[in-house]
């Protein structure tokens, strides 16, 4: 699940009866953890519940990481070619739309009213399919996240955005300024809004999903309620004021655990991926900076010019491509045979990414080097690599450094492209505190304020280190003339 759907869905810093731990990075609570723990007692399993985006959720059913979607999923036609869902345990009994209180379309009775009108919903989800219901409706390009939406709507941007009401019912008791518009019998949109669970493709005869949906079926009626229990404490309490620094303050008081837990992952992953990053560019940037002389044998030429044919179409490829593509690629594809966790698969692709643009700081380093110096080495005896390794790349890795020093804080900030296959890092916390208290604006302004301050200490870290070189070479300057 998402945990940042409340009510279905939320990461929460408290740990509460109905409450699920998610390893040290907080607890998921709300409705949907309810009716995953009943099944998962009525099977005599231990629930473990990840947090994986919206997007990614089917991907990580099809390639095994996880066994079941219970997200407030609605099985459409589309869904059911990549899943077997079983009966619903949920109907939120039709769609309405959040609009602002004081506005207009407060007063509609009718989706057509909505003619002419700019209408959002959420990417991938049936709030948005059912838009193109209203003729004329100015069908606005979906969001990500739902935090998205209400900013939009508050700011004027849009009119209208669709809903299920148990979720509408969070997004107004956080944010008076909105209400919700209920239409009149057959006057409404036309939609599914029954909830699923989500099992493998080609599981529905396999006993574990026969006892999923045994379990389901005697799912009794007081757990199959949405009640006040399924509320996030933090979404459905009444807010008086918005937009404000102390509530932005009081949102990092509330959830520092999920925060801080998010901020170690991110300059894990930073670190790490740019200190793997940096290996792989010497050994690619070496590649393609090593020149083709005449005197080389034809073996010699062969497979100097392979070398170069690799690692050019290595970079091509990891610069050429979005990181966020590139993960949610590698992990689904080798993840059948590799069986890695997303948190291993994201230090490795951000070190492979990292590794691409390294290799071409490198290389750009080298050939900042003195030709001179190579066949002065040349001269001396020493082979290319020898000459490389002593003499090249000391000198190429301090022309360099400010180079490496931004790709430390380009990934400081990228890390965030991981959370598309479920990495715990910055970005993916404060989406998930977003989703549970519908305060986009302040959760992110919490978020933009701690990535500055992580980039700002990284910036002057490193150039303390460089004017240490700078330092260095000048008094090796100074011993070289006395």
């Amino acid at each position: 699940m998402e945990c940042a759907y409340a009510p279905f869905n939320w990461k929460t810093s408290e740990e509460t009866d109905t409450s699920v731990p998610l390893g040290s990075s907080g607890y998921a609570d709300g409705y949907d953890v309810r009716v995953a723990q009943y099944i998962a007692d009525e099977l005599g399993m231990d629930l473990e519940i990840k947090t994986i985006s919206w997007d990614g959720l089917l991907p990580a059913l099809d390639s095994g990481e996880i066994d079941a979607v219970i997200a407030g999923m609605t099985a459409n036609e589309e869904r059911e070619q990549g899943a077997d869902f079983t009966t619903p345990y949920y109907d939120s009994e039709g769609m309405i739309m959040i609009v602002r209180k004081d506005s207009e379309e407060a007063t509609y009775t009718d989706i057509q009213q909505f003619s002419g009108k700019n209408v959002v919903g959420q990417k991938g989800t049936n709030y948005d399919d059912v838009i193109d219901q209203i003729q004329g409706v100015n069908h606005v390009t979906p969001k990500q996240q739902y935090g998205e939406m209400i900013v939009a709507l508050q700011q004027g941007d849009v009119d209208g955005i669709t809903a299920e009401m148990a979720v509408a019912e969070g997004v107004i008791a956080a944010n008076p300024d909105l209400t919700v518009v209920q239409f009149d019998e057959g006057k409404g949109f036309e939609a599914d809004t029954t909830v699923s669970i989500a099992l493998k493709e080609g599981t529905r005869d396999s006993d574990f999903f026969k006892k999923v949906q045994e379990a389901l079926d005697n799912l009794d009626i007081e757990t199959r309620k949405m009640d006040e229990r399924s509320c996030s404490k933090s979404a459905c309490r009444r807010i008086i004021m918005s937009i404000n620094f102390p509530k932005a303050l009081e949102i990092f008081q509330e959830n520092i655990s999920l925060f801080l837990y998010g901020i170690g992952n991110t300059l894990l992953f930073a670190l790490i991926g740019t200190l793997v990053g940096f290996l792989i560019g010497l050994l690619v940037g070496g590649i393609r900076a090593i020149e083709i002389n005449d005197y080389d044998s034809g073996l010699v030429k062969v497979l100097k010019h392979i070398g170069r044919w690799i690692t050019s179409f290595y970079i091509w490829v990891f610069r050429g491509t979005p990181m966020m593509v590139q993960a949610m690629f590698v992990f689904y594809l080798l993840k059948p045979v590799l069986q890695w966790t997303p948190f291993v698969a994201g230090l490795v692709i951000i070190s492979i990414n990292t590794g691409a643009y390294m290799a071409e700081i490198i290389r750009a380093g080298i050939q900042s080097v003195d030709k001179g110096q190579n066949e002065a080495a040349m001269s001396l005896g020493m082979t290319t690599i020898q000459t490389l390794v002593f003499i090249v790349f000391p000198q190429a890795i301090k022309n360099t450094f400010p180079s490496i020093g931004n790709q430390l804080i380009v990934n400081i900030k990228d890390s965030s492209m991981l959370n598309v296959i479920g990495v715990t890092e910055l970005y993916f916390q404060t989406t998930s505190v977003a989703g549970s208290n519908y305060k986009y604006i302040e959760t992110f302004l919490v978020s933009a304020l701690i990535y500055l301050f992580l980039t700002t200490l990284a910036s002057f870290l490193l150039n303390y280190l460089e004017s240490r070189f700078d330092e260095e070479r000048k008094t090796k300057a100074m011993d070289f003339c006395s």
